[in-house]
């Protein structure tokens, strides 16, 4: 329910900017040209990822664009007491990068205001470590497992961009798309010959992406 409640007020926010910049096309409150857009996100789902966007415009109804993402977290988990082990709990950390090129065909408006839709490359790589903590019996339960991730994919957005006279510019929209995930980590395995041995695992997956835009920024 309140998922629901908070996608609404999303929604409701994005109609009222569209009517607004609607409400200043035709009352001749229209911005000067201008050919370059910088903006920054606004997490709504992701808090610990904060993303950058440059939009270059091209012609009255087309610009490209490029992203540069990056995403960090860290989280600990302690127990109430150790298990027999000396096992106490966790340190997790984990870091992303990556780079998201655009190209923005506007439907109505003029570049860099306007209803537009925009197709999109997004590739990342990133590391996590997890490193146990707790006075361990055994050295070899305190190794940190670290794993290395990729990750790239494309998405499709459809939005609409509000340039005020001062320059400052508000971007929202939605976007669907698909990305594929990849995961390499150490793990113990059993071999036939070698008996107990440490061996790399590589592990991907497909993900239907979807994703409400809203970016803050100036065009200049």
């Amino acid at each position: 329910m309140v998922g629901t409640q908070w996608k609404l007020g999303v929604s409701l926010m994005f109609v009222s900017a569209v009517a607004f910049a609607q409400e200043g096309v035709t009352t001749g409150s229209f911005p000067v040209e201008r050919r370059n857009v910088v903006t920054v996100s606004v997490p709504l789902e992701n808090l610990s990822q904060l993303s950058l966007e440059g939009e270059r415009v091209m012609g009255a109804r087309f610009s490209v664009g490029l992203g540069v993402f990056a995403y960090f977290l860290h989280d600990r988990l302690r127990l109430e007491e150790a298990d027999r082990s000396g096992y106490e709990g966790y340190n997790y950390t984990g870091s992303q990068f990556g780079l998201a090129p655009s190209v923005r065909f506007y439907l109505t408006g003029r570049a860099p205001q306007g209803l537009w839709l925009s197709p999109r490359l997004e590739v990342s790589a990133g590391r996590s470590s997890n490193v146990p903590v707790g006075d361990f019996l055994d050295d070899s339960l305190a190794k940190d497992s670290g794993s290395d991730v990729w990750s790239f994919g494309g998405a499709a957005t459809l939005g609409y961009s509000v340039v005020l006279e001062s320059g400052f510019t508000v971007q929202g929209g939605v976007a669907l798309g698909g990305r594929r995930d990849a995961i390499g980590y150490d793990a113990l395995v059993m071999d036939s010959v070698e008996g107990l041995k440490v061996e790399r695992i590589h592990e991907s997956k497909w993900l239907l992406t979807q994703r409400i835009l809203l970016n803050v920024g100036w065009a200049f």
